[in-house]
C-alpha cells in the first residue's frame, strides 16, 4: 500500500488481540493501522476457518445458484450476481459479468482469447489503495479544493481470469491444480534483507567513517518494489524514501506534457526537474496483478522541465505511445496519476555494455537490476540484499508489484529490520502484494450436442444435504 505511514507494525505472528490507547499519549497513525489489520486478520480468519478457503452463500437448501457461477457461452464465459468468500474476503458482484467486460479487468476489447479443449476458470483477489488522488471524494472540501488530503482507503479487486488444465487436475482436484500452476510461476519467491552501513568491527570510534548508520535528516519508510518481474538478472527494482506515496493527479496530457493538479506541496513531497515518475491509472493498476510473471511492465519517465506556475512536466519521452497501453495518463475516466520514485538509474555504461542493454528491453532504461549476493546502496547509508539462490533448486521469482517496507529513524541511525538466530539480517518475502485464488469451474470440450459446459467447483456454505442436492430423497425410517 502506497500511503504515507510512518511504519507497518502489524505481525499476526505476534498474536496482538487489540491495541489500547493510553491518556496523553502521542496518537500514531501505525497504532491505529494496526488495530484495523487486527480486526480484519481475526473476521477473515474466522471466516476461512467456518467455510473454507473459498465458498459461496447457497442458500439453506443449497439449491441457488450463488455468486460466481460460471456459464460458457461461445466466445466467453461469464459469472452470476452475488457472493462469494476467498480467504475470509467477501467478493462482491453486482451482476451478470463476462469475461471481457469484468469491472477490474480492463482487458483489450479488441483481443479474443483462444480457449483450449478444455480450461480452468479462476478468481483472483487482492486489496488496493485509493487516495484522494483516485477518487476525488475522499477529500474534504471544507479544508480546501486542493487543500490537504487525510485518510486512504483499500478496496477489494477481483478478477476472472483462466489457465488451460490437464488431466493432472482431476487427480490432484481443482484447488491444488491451481495452487501448483500458480507455483511454477511464482515460487520460491524472491527475498530481501535491509541493513545500513557499519564500519568494520574493532574500528576505533575516532576513526568511524562520515557514512557509517542512517544519515538521512528525517525518518522515513523506504519502499523497495519490483517493477518488472523475472528471476535475478532479468527483474528489476525501483525505491522510494516515501513508501512511493508521492502521487500527482494528471489533469490532462499533450505529448510529453503533462499538466498536473501541482507540483506537490514542497520539493519533498513535489516534482522536480530531474525526477523518475511512472504514470499510472485504474487500467495499469489491475493489470499488473496479472498471473503471467512474464509480461511487460509499464515504462519510467524522467522529467526534463517543470513548470510551477504552469503546473507542467514534460517528460523525455511521450507516454501516449506506450506498447502496453496506448493513451496512458490521457484518460481522466481511469484517474491517472503521476507518481514519484527516488532512484537514480546507473550512470552510462561503456558501448559494448549499452550495445548488450539494449538487447535485453525488460531491463528497462530508468530501473534497476535485481543483483543477488550483495548489498546494494540505496541513499544515506541503507542497504538492500536480494536473497540467493539455493543450490539445486529453482531460481528465486520476482513478481511485479512485490514490494518490501523498510522504516528508517534518525535517533537510532538504524533501520528497523529483524535478525535471525546467528545474528544475521534476516531475508524476508515480500511485504505485499498478497494475492488470493479460488477456483470457479471447469470447462471441457463440447458434447454430443456441440456446446461446452462449465463444471462447477465451487464449494457452497451451508453444505447442503446429499438429499437437497439431487441424490433423492432419504429412506423413511420403519414403521
Amino acid at each position: 500500500m502506497q500511503g504515507d505511514f510512518s511504519r507497518v507494525t502489524f505481525d499476526k505472528d505476534r498474536r496482538f488481540s487489540a491495541v489500547l490507547a493510553q491518556q496523553g499519549r502521542v496518537q500514531l497513525d501505525a497504532d491505529l493501522n494496526e488495530q484495523t489489520a487486527i480486526l480484519m486478520h481475526y473476521m477473515r480468519t474466522l471466516v476461512t476457518d467456518l467455510f473454507g478457503p473459498a465458498a459461496y452463500p447457497a442458500g439453506p437448501k443449497g439449491n441457488l445458484p450463488g455468486g460466481f457461477k460460471v456459464a460458457f457461452e461461445n466466445p466467453t464465459f461469464s459469472v452470476t450476481s452475488g457472493h462469494m468468500y476467498v480467504d475470509g474476503i467477501l467478493c462482491e458482484c453486482d451482476e451478470v459479468t463476462d469475461y471481457q467486460g469484468q469491472p477490474d479487468g480492463f482487458l483489450d476489447p479488441d483481443h479474443k482469447p483462444e480457449f483450449p479443449s478444455m480450461f480452468l476458470v479462476y478468481l483472483r483477489v487482492w486489496e488496493r489503495l485509493v487516495t484522494a488522488a483516485q477518487d476525488a471524494s475522499l477529500r474534504e472540501v471544507a479544508l480546501g479544493l486542493h487543500g490537504p488530503d487525510t485518510s486512504v482507503r483499500t478496496r477489494v479487486v477481483w478478477q476472472l481470469d483462466w489457465m488451460p488444465a490437464d488431466k493432472t487436475l482431476f487427480s490432484l482436484g481443482p484447488a491444488a491444480f491451481l495452487e501448483a500452476k500458480l507455483d511454477e510461476q511464482f515460487k520460491p519467491r524472491g527475498t530481501l534483507a535491509a541493513k545500513v552501513a557499519r564500519p568494520e568491527e574493532g574500528t576505533a570510534p575516532c576513526d568511524l567513517p562520515p557514512e557509517s548508520g542512517y544519515r538521512g535528516p528525517e525518518n522515513q519508510l523506504y519502499r523497495v518494489e519490483i517493477h518488472q518481474g523475472g528471476d535475478a538478472g532479468k527483474a528489476t527494482f525501483k525505491w522510494s524514501r516515501e513508501n512511493a506515496s508521492v502521487v500527482l493527479p494528471i489533469r490532462s496530457a499533450a505529448g510529453a506534457t503533462l499538466e498536473l493538479e501541482s507540483l506537490g506541496r514542497d520539493g519533498r513531497l513535489g516534482v522536480e526537474a530531474g525526477d523518475i515518475v511512472e504514470i499510472v491509472d485504474d487500467a495499469t493498476v489491475c493489470r499488473a496483478a496479472t498471473d503471467d510473471i512474464r509480461k511487460m511492465s509499464t515504462s519510467l519517465y524522467r522529467v526534463l522541465e517543470a513548470d510551477h506556475t504552469a503546473r507542467q512536466v514534460v517528460l523525455h519521452d511521450d507516454p501516449s505511445q506506450d506498447h502496453h497501453q496506448p493513451g496512458l495518463g490521457a484518460d481522466p475516466a481511469l484517474h491517472p496519476v503521476l507518481r514519484r520514485w527516488d532512484h537514480r538509474p546507473e550512470p552510462a555504461k561503456p558501448k559494448k555494455a549499452q550495445e548488450k542493454a539494449e538487447d535485453q528491453p525488460h531491463l528497462g532504461r530508468h530501473t534497476l537490476l535485481v543483483e543477488q549476493g550483495r548489498w546494494i546502496d540505496l541513499e544515506d547509508g541503507v542497504q538492500i540484499h536480494f536473497g540467493t539462490d539455493k543450490e539445486g533448486e529453482r531460481k528465486q521469482q520476482y513478481r511485479t508489484g512485490d514490494y518490501w517496507l523498510i522504516p528508517a529513524r534518525v535517533v537510532t541511525g538504524e533501520v528497523e529490520w529483524p535478525k535471525d538466530a546467528q545474528g544475521e539480517w534476516r531475508q524476508k518475502e515480500p511485504t505485499g502484494v498478497d494475492y488470493h485464488y479460488a477456483p470457479l469451474a471447469v470447462v471441457r470440450e463440447p458434447g454430443a450436442d456441440g456446446k461446452r459446459k462449465a463444471e462447477d467447483v465451487r464449494t457452497p456454505f451451508p453444505q447442503p444435504a446429499p438429499h437437497e442436492m439431487g441424490a433423492g430423497e432419504p429412506d423413511q425410517p420403519e414403521q
